[in-house]
C-alpha cells in the first residue's frame, strides 16, 4: 500500500489543484502541508454514502485500491479512507508521517495523522482531513500553554492538554450535526481525546473500523447517509434528509428535504461526483427503507 511520487503529484495537481510552485520545494514545509489540507477539505468530501449503499451481506472494510479509486474520483470517504490516503500523499513528498488514535465514542474509533520533525527536530503537527469539521491547517501539538484556541468558520475549537492526552473541544455557534455522547465542559464539548504520544499502525484501527463499516447497529454512519465538504471554506452538508449550508456570517442554514427526488437533486448539485445510483441505494438502505 503506497503512492508513487508521480501518483501523489497527479492527485495534488489535477485533483486538488495545489499550485505547481509548491512542488518545487526540496524539503517538506509547513506552508505546503497547510495548502494540501485546505485544498483537500475544499475538494474531497467526508461521506458515508458509499458505505450505506453497499448491501448488508457485502459490507467490508474498504481496500486500498477502493480508497485510491474514490480519492482520485473526488468521492472521498470516512476517516479511515481520507486520513489513510492523505498520509500516503504526504509520505510520497517525504513528510515523516504516522497514525495517531483519537477516541470519539470508543477507543481507536477515529484515525488521524501526525507529521513529525517539520519545523524542528521534535515538532509535531496533527492532521485530520477525516472529520466533518473545518481545520484547513495542521495543528501544532507542542504548545506550552494549557490549551490553544482556533476560530475557523462556524466552529471554535480548542486543544487541551490533560493526563497525557490532548482533548479536542468544540464550541459551536450552531452545530451541523447532533452531538452524540459528547460531554459538556462549560461552553465546550469534548469531541475527541487524542493520544498524541502513541504512534500507531493500521492494525490498531482495523478491528474497530471493520465493525463501523459492517455492523449497522454499531455505526451511526451506516444508519444515515451523510456527506460534508467545504466550498470556499464554507460548510456544505447533507445529513439524512437535511441540507446544511454555512452563510457568510458563520451561521448554518438548515433545510428539510421532503422527498427522495429532492434529496437526489441536492446530491447532484453539491456532490455530483457521487453517482446517483449509489446515492439512491444509500437512501433506500437508510431513510427510504423498503
Amino acid at each position: 500500500m503506497a503512492l508513487s511520487k508521480e501518483e501523489a503529484t497527479l492527485f495534488l495537481r489535477d485533483v486538488l489543484q495545489v499550485p505547481d510552485t509548491l512542488f518545487s520545494e526540496e524539503q517538506p514545509s509547513l506552508s505546503f502541508l497547510n495548502e494540501v489540507i485546505k485544498s483537500y477539505q475544499n475538494v474531497i468530501p467526508w461521506q458515508s454514502v458509499v458505505s450505506c449503499a453497499v448491501s448488508h451481506s457485502q459490507r467490508h472494510l474498504p481496500t486500498w485500491e477502493e480508497i485510491k479509486q474514490r480519492q482520485f474520483a473526488k468521492q472521498g470517504g470516512r476517516c479511515y479512507e481520507n486520513n489513510m490516503f492523505i498520509k500516503e500523499v504526504l509520505y510520497a513528498f517525504n513528510f515523516d508521517v504516522c497514525y495517531i488514535s483519537c477516541h470519539v465514542l470508543d477507543p481507536d474509533d477515529h484515525m488521524t495523522v501526525m507529521v513529525r520533525g517539520l519545523t524542528s527536530s521534535c515538532s509535531r503537527h496533527w492532521v485530520d482531513v477525516g472529520s466533518t469539521f473545518p481545520l484547513f491547517q495542521a495543528i501544532p501539538f507542542d504548545f506550552e500553554t494549557k490549551f490553544v484556541e482556533y476560530d475557523i468558520g462556524f466552529l471554535r475549537s480548542r486543544f487541551v492538554k490533560t493526563n497525557g492526552i490532548i482533548e479536542w473541544h468544540h464550541s459551536r455557534h450552531q452545530p451541523p450535526f447532533d452531538s452524540c455522547n459528547m460531554t459538556k465542559d462549560g461552553n465546550w464539548y469534548i469531541f475527541g481525546k487524542i493520544k498524541a504520544d502513541v504512534l500507531c499502525d493500521l492494525d490498531t484501527f482495523k478491528s474497530r473500523m471493520t465493525i463501523r463499516y459492517t455492523v449497522q447497529d454499531e455505526s451511526m454512519f451506516l444508519q444515515e447517509a451523510r456527506a460534508v465538504v467545504y466550498k470556499n471554506n464554507k460548510l456544505v452538508a447533507i445529513k439524512g434528509m437535511q441540507l446544511v449550508l454555512e452563510t457568510t456570517d458563520k451561521t448554518l442554514e438548515r433545510k428539510k428535504m421532503e422527498s427522495l427526488q429532492e434529496a437526489l437533486e441536492a446530491y447532484k448539485t453539491f456532490f455530483p461526483q457521487i453517482p446517483t445510483n449509489i446515492v439512491q441505494d444509500a437512501l433506500s438502505n437508510t431513510v427510504f427503507k423498503i
